[in-house]
Protein backbone atom coordinates (compact mmCIF):
# COMPACT_ATOMS: atom_id res chain seq x y z
CA UNK A 1 0.00 0.00 0.00
CA UNK A 2 1.43 3.51 -0.61
CA UNK A 3 1.94 5.55 1.83
CA UNK A 4 1.49 9.58 1.87
CA UNK A 5 3.39 11.45 3.77
CA UNK A 6 1.43 15.26 4.70
CA UNK A 7 3.19 18.52 5.41
CA UNK A 8 2.34 21.90 5.91
CA UNK A 9 4.64 24.11 4.13
CA UNK A 10 2.22 27.42 3.67
CA UNK A 11 -0.53 28.39 6.06
CA UNK A 12 -2.14 26.00 8.48
CA UNK A 13 -4.87 23.33 7.91
CA UNK A 14 -8.21 24.48 9.46
CA UNK A 15 -9.82 21.71 10.94
CA UNK A 16 -13.12 23.36 11.12
CA UNK A 17 -13.03 24.34 7.28
CA UNK A 18 -11.17 20.45 6.22
CA UNK A 19 -10.98 17.83 9.03
CA UNK A 20 -7.95 16.50 8.62
CA UNK A 21 -9.36 12.83 9.97
CA UNK A 22 -12.61 12.79 7.14
CA UNK A 23 -9.26 13.45 4.34
CA UNK A 24 -7.01 10.67 5.84
CA UNK A 25 -10.07 8.16 5.90
CA UNK A 26 -10.61 8.78 2.22
CA UNK A 27 -7.30 8.31 1.23
CA UNK A 28 -7.22 5.13 3.27
CA UNK A 29 -9.89 3.93 1.49
CA UNK A 30 -8.32 4.67 -1.63
CA UNK A 31 -5.51 2.66 -0.31
CA UNK A 32 -2.84 4.89 0.91
CA UNK A 33 -1.41 4.81 4.43
CA UNK A 34 -0.81 8.71 5.67
CA UNK A 35 1.39 9.93 7.61
CA UNK A 36 1.06 13.59 9.18
CA UNK A 37 4.43 15.42 9.65
CA UNK A 38 5.32 16.58 12.90
CA UNK A 39 3.73 20.04 12.54
CA UNK A 40 1.08 19.69 9.88
CA UNK A 41 -1.68 20.51 12.47
CA UNK A 42 0.32 23.60 13.90
CA UNK A 43 -0.68 27.06 13.64
CA UNK A 44 1.18 30.10 14.37
CA UNK A 45 -1.15 32.63 12.30
CA UNK A 46 -0.24 33.05 8.69
CA UNK A 47 1.98 30.21 8.87
CA UNK A 48 1.34 26.29 10.14
CA UNK A 49 4.85 26.91 11.81
CA UNK A 50 8.36 28.76 11.88
CA UNK A 51 10.59 28.14 9.00
CA UNK A 52 13.06 25.79 10.21
CA UNK A 53 10.13 23.51 11.14
CA UNK A 54 8.28 23.34 7.93
CA UNK A 55 11.62 22.82 5.92
CA UNK A 56 12.70 19.62 8.55
CA UNK A 57 8.67 18.67 7.77
CA UNK A 58 9.50 18.65 4.15
CA UNK A 59 12.80 16.92 3.98
CA UNK A 60 11.72 14.19 5.97
CA UNK A 61 9.06 13.30 3.77
CA UNK A 62 11.83 12.32 1.29
CA UNK A 63 14.97 11.21 2.96
CA UNK A 64 12.47 8.27 5.49
CA UNK A 65 12.31 5.31 3.50
CA UNK A 66 8.58 4.59 4.92
CA UNK A 67 7.17 6.93 2.84
CA UNK A 68 6.46 6.86 -1.00
CA UNK A 69 5.02 10.01 -1.71
CA UNK A 70 4.60 13.59 -0.34
CA UNK A 71 1.99 15.76 -0.36
CA UNK A 72 1.32 19.34 1.20
CA UNK A 73 -1.81 19.51 3.48
CA UNK A 74 -3.59 22.91 1.69
CA UNK A 75 -2.23 26.05 -0.10
CA UNK A 76 -2.39 29.39 1.74
CA UNK A 77 0.34 32.27 1.50
CA UNK A 78 3.95 32.27 2.37
CA UNK A 79 5.59 29.10 1.48
CA UNK A 80 8.46 30.98 -0.68
CA UNK A 81 9.67 31.70 3.14
CA UNK A 82 10.77 28.42 3.23
CA UNK A 83 12.06 27.78 -0.74
CA UNK A 84 16.01 29.84 0.59
CA UNK A 85 16.34 27.22 3.38
CA UNK A 86 15.65 23.32 1.43
CA UNK A 87 18.54 21.27 0.88
CA UNK A 88 17.70 20.60 -2.62
CA UNK A 89 20.87 18.33 -3.20
CA UNK A 90 19.81 16.30 -0.01
CA UNK A 91 16.01 16.04 -1.79
CA UNK A 92 17.19 15.11 -5.01
CA UNK A 93 19.07 12.06 -3.34
CA UNK A 94 15.61 10.85 -2.76
CA UNK A 95 13.48 11.50 -6.01
CA UNK A 96 9.79 10.46 -4.89
CA UNK A 97 6.74 12.20 -6.02
CA UNK A 98 5.66 15.81 -4.72
CA UNK A 99 1.68 16.98 -5.19
CA UNK A 100 0.47 20.07 -4.00
CA UNK A 101 -1.17 23.20 -5.38
CA UNK A 102 -2.04 26.65 -4.81
CA UNK A 103 0.76 28.31 -3.08
CA UNK A 104 2.26 25.27 -3.29
CA UNK A 105 3.27 25.92 -6.88
CA UNK A 106 6.78 27.83 -5.08
CA UNK A 107 7.32 23.77 -4.03
CA UNK A 108 6.17 22.24 -7.70
CA UNK A 109 8.91 24.23 -9.23
CA UNK A 110 11.66 24.58 -7.39
CA UNK A 111 11.78 20.88 -6.17
CA UNK A 112 11.26 19.80 -9.98
CA UNK A 113 13.79 23.04 -10.98
CA UNK A 114 16.53 22.32 -8.43
CA UNK A 115 15.97 18.93 -7.17
CA UNK A 116 15.01 17.12 -10.39
CA UNK A 117 11.71 15.76 -8.12
CA UNK A 118 8.70 14.51 -9.57
CA UNK A 119 6.33 17.15 -9.09
CA UNK A 120 2.49 16.96 -9.38
CA UNK A 121 0.36 20.17 -9.51
CA UNK A 122 -2.97 18.61 -7.84
CA UNK A 123 -4.81 17.55 -4.54
CA UNK A 124 -3.28 18.61 -1.47
CA UNK A 125 -4.90 16.82 1.98
CA UNK A 126 -8.16 19.25 2.07
CA UNK A 127 -9.52 18.27 -1.18
CA UNK A 128 -10.39 14.76 0.22
CA UNK A 129 -12.44 16.04 3.06
CA UNK A 130 -14.70 17.75 -0.16
CA UNK A 131 -18.34 15.81 -0.59
CA UNK A 132 -16.70 14.29 -3.62
CA UNK A 133 -17.59 10.40 -4.40
CA UNK A 134 -14.86 7.94 -4.22
CA UNK A 135 -14.90 6.57 -7.59
CA UNK A 136 -13.93 10.37 -8.78
CA UNK A 137 -10.41 10.37 -7.34
CA UNK A 138 -9.62 7.45 -10.53
CA UNK A 139 -7.51 10.89 -12.02
CA UNK A 140 -5.74 11.69 -9.02
CA UNK A 141 -4.76 7.74 -8.39
CA UNK A 142 -3.69 7.29 -11.99
CA UNK A 143 -0.77 10.33 -12.24
CA UNK A 144 0.56 9.03 -9.29
CA UNK A 145 0.21 5.33 -10.11
CA UNK A 146 1.64 6.47 -13.72
CA UNK A 147 2.45 10.55 -14.47
CA UNK A 148 3.51 9.74 -17.55
CA UNK A 149 -0.06 8.60 -19.00
CA UNK A 150 -1.52 12.01 -18.46
CA UNK A 151 -5.44 11.32 -19.62
CA UNK A 152 -5.68 15.10 -19.84
CA UNK A 153 -6.94 18.97 -18.78
CA UNK A 154 -10.67 17.58 -19.20
CA UNK A 155 -12.85 14.90 -18.00
CA UNK A 156 -15.16 15.34 -20.33
CA UNK A 157 -14.68 16.09 -24.57
CA UNK A 158 -13.65 19.43 -25.19
CA UNK A 159 -16.59 21.86 -25.87
CA UNK A 160 -16.40 24.73 -28.17
CA UNK A 161 -16.73 26.95 -25.79
CA UNK A 162 -13.67 25.89 -23.95
CA UNK A 163 -11.51 26.71 -27.59
CA UNK A 164 -10.11 30.24 -27.54
CA UNK A 165 -8.06 29.71 -30.26
CA UNK A 166 -7.52 26.20 -31.96
CA UNK A 167 -4.55 24.41 -32.78
CA UNK A 168 -2.33 22.01 -32.02
CA UNK A 169 0.25 22.63 -28.68
CA UNK A 170 2.59 19.79 -27.75
CA UNK A 171 5.90 19.80 -25.33
CA UNK A 172 6.65 19.77 -21.38
CA UNK A 173 3.94 20.37 -18.98
CA UNK A 174 4.72 23.48 -16.67
CA UNK A 175 2.68 25.92 -14.74
CA UNK A 176 0.42 26.84 -11.41
CA UNK A 177 -1.13 29.37 -9.78
CA UNK A 178 -0.84 32.55 -11.42
CA UNK A 179 -0.22 34.99 -8.81
CA UNK A 180 2.47 33.22 -7.08
CA UNK A 181 4.47 32.28 -10.45
CA UNK A 182 4.32 36.32 -10.53
CA UNK A 183 5.51 36.35 -6.92
CA UNK A 184 8.45 34.23 -7.66
CA UNK A 185 10.04 36.36 -10.92
CA UNK A 186 12.78 38.32 -9.92
CA UNK A 187 14.25 35.79 -7.45
CA UNK A 188 16.59 32.85 -7.72
CA UNK A 189 13.26 30.77 -7.50
CA UNK A 190 11.59 31.66 -10.39
CA UNK A 191 10.04 29.72 -12.66
CA UNK A 192 12.28 28.70 -16.06
CA UNK A 193 10.12 28.10 -18.87
CA UNK A 194 11.05 25.46 -20.85
CA UNK A 195 10.98 25.88 -24.66
CA UNK A 196 7.94 24.93 -26.22
CA UNK A 197 6.01 24.25 -23.07
CA UNK A 198 2.40 24.17 -22.68
CA UNK A 199 1.95 26.27 -19.48
CA UNK A 200 -1.76 26.34 -17.68
CA UNK A 201 -2.72 28.58 -15.22
CA UNK A 202 -5.15 28.81 -12.77
CA UNK A 203 -6.32 30.79 -9.63
CA UNK A 204 -8.58 31.67 -7.07
CA UNK A 205 -11.56 34.23 -6.28
CA UNK A 206 -9.21 36.75 -4.78
CA UNK A 207 -7.58 37.29 -7.66
CA UNK A 208 -10.25 39.68 -9.72
CA UNK A 209 -10.28 40.92 -13.28
CA UNK A 210 -7.60 43.57 -13.39
CA UNK A 211 -5.33 41.05 -10.92
CA UNK A 212 -5.71 39.01 -14.10
CA UNK A 213 -4.89 41.37 -16.41
CA UNK A 214 -1.77 42.51 -14.63
CA UNK A 215 -0.35 38.88 -13.57
CA UNK A 216 -0.74 37.94 -17.17
CA UNK A 217 0.78 41.23 -18.56
CA UNK A 218 3.93 40.68 -16.12
CA UNK A 219 3.99 36.83 -17.05
CA UNK A 220 4.32 38.47 -20.73
CA UNK A 221 6.44 41.45 -19.84
CA UNK A 222 8.88 38.62 -18.31
CA UNK A 223 8.91 36.63 -21.69
CA UNK A 224 6.82 33.61 -20.74
CA UNK A 225 4.25 33.58 -23.88
CA UNK A 226 7.59 33.76 -26.20
CA UNK A 227 8.62 30.28 -25.18
CA UNK A 228 5.45 28.54 -25.00
CA UNK A 229 3.54 25.81 -27.72
CA UNK A 230 -0.03 26.68 -25.92
CA UNK A 231 -1.81 28.12 -22.76
CA UNK A 232 -4.46 26.37 -20.63
CA UNK A 233 -6.23 27.92 -18.12
CA UNK A 234 -8.17 26.03 -15.19
CA UNK A 235 -12.06 27.51 -14.73
CA UNK A 236 -11.97 30.81 -13.38
CA UNK A 237 -14.34 31.25 -10.26
CA UNK A 238 -17.99 32.01 -10.87
CA UNK A 239 -17.72 34.89 -8.31
CA UNK A 240 -14.67 36.39 -9.63
CA UNK A 241 -15.46 40.16 -10.03
CA UNK A 242 -14.58 41.89 -13.23
CA UNK A 243 -14.98 45.37 -14.04
CA UNK A 244 -18.17 46.76 -16.00
CA UNK A 245 -16.92 46.51 -19.61
CA UNK A 246 -14.37 43.74 -18.83
CA UNK A 247 -14.73 39.77 -19.01
CA UNK A 248 -11.95 37.16 -19.34
CA UNK A 249 -12.00 36.46 -22.70
CA UNK A 250 -11.83 40.54 -23.22
CA UNK A 251 -8.60 40.67 -21.25
CA UNK A 252 -6.84 37.33 -23.55
CA UNK A 253 -8.17 39.81 -26.48
CA UNK A 254 -5.44 42.03 -25.00
CA UNK A 255 -2.61 39.98 -23.50
CA UNK A 256 -2.40 37.15 -25.94
CA UNK A 257 -4.38 38.11 -29.24
CA UNK A 258 -0.76 38.48 -31.18
CA UNK A 259 0.12 35.11 -30.64
CA UNK A 260 -0.68 32.49 -32.74
CA UNK A 261 -0.52 29.26 -30.18
CA UNK A 262 -3.74 27.51 -29.00
CA UNK A 263 -5.49 28.60 -25.65
CA UNK A 264 -7.68 26.38 -23.61
CA UNK A 265 -10.00 27.97 -21.32
CA UNK A 266 -12.00 26.47 -18.47
CA UNK A 267 -10.12 23.42 -18.03
CA UNK A 268 -11.22 20.83 -15.03
CA UNK A 269 -8.43 22.08 -12.85
CA UNK A 270 -8.18 25.09 -9.95
CA UNK A 271 -9.86 25.99 -7.05
CA UNK A 272 -12.88 23.72 -7.72
CA UNK A 273 -13.85 20.37 -5.84
CA UNK A 274 -11.55 17.43 -6.87
CA UNK A 275 -9.36 19.26 -9.75
CA UNK A 276 -7.07 16.96 -12.28
CA UNK A 277 -3.97 16.44 -10.72
CA UNK A 278 -0.79 17.48 -13.80
CA UNK A 279 2.72 15.95 -13.76
CA UNK A 280 4.99 18.52 -14.03
CA UNK A 281 7.64 18.29 -17.03
CA UNK A 282 6.14 15.90 -18.87
CA UNK A 283 5.84 15.61 -22.71
CA UNK A 284 1.86 16.33 -23.89
CA UNK A 285 0.61 16.85 -27.26
CA UNK A 286 -3.04 18.59 -27.45
CA UNK A 287 -5.06 19.20 -30.81
CA UNK A 288 -7.97 21.83 -29.98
Amino acid sequence: MPHIYVCSPSKPIDPNLSNPTTSIEILNQLGYDVTLSSHALDNWGNISSPIAMRVSDLQEGFINPQYDIVMASVGGWCSNEILPHIDYKLIAKYPKPFIGMSDITTLCWNLWQKANIPTIYGLNLHHFAEDTPLSEFWQFQKTLASPLEFSGFTRKPIQEFQVYRSGRMSGPLVGGNLAVMCWLLGTPFAPEIPNGAILFLEDDIETNGYYWQMYLTHLKLAGAFEKISGLVFGQVDKGTVFQPKSSFKEILDILVGEYDFPVLIEADFGHITNPISIPFGIYYELTI
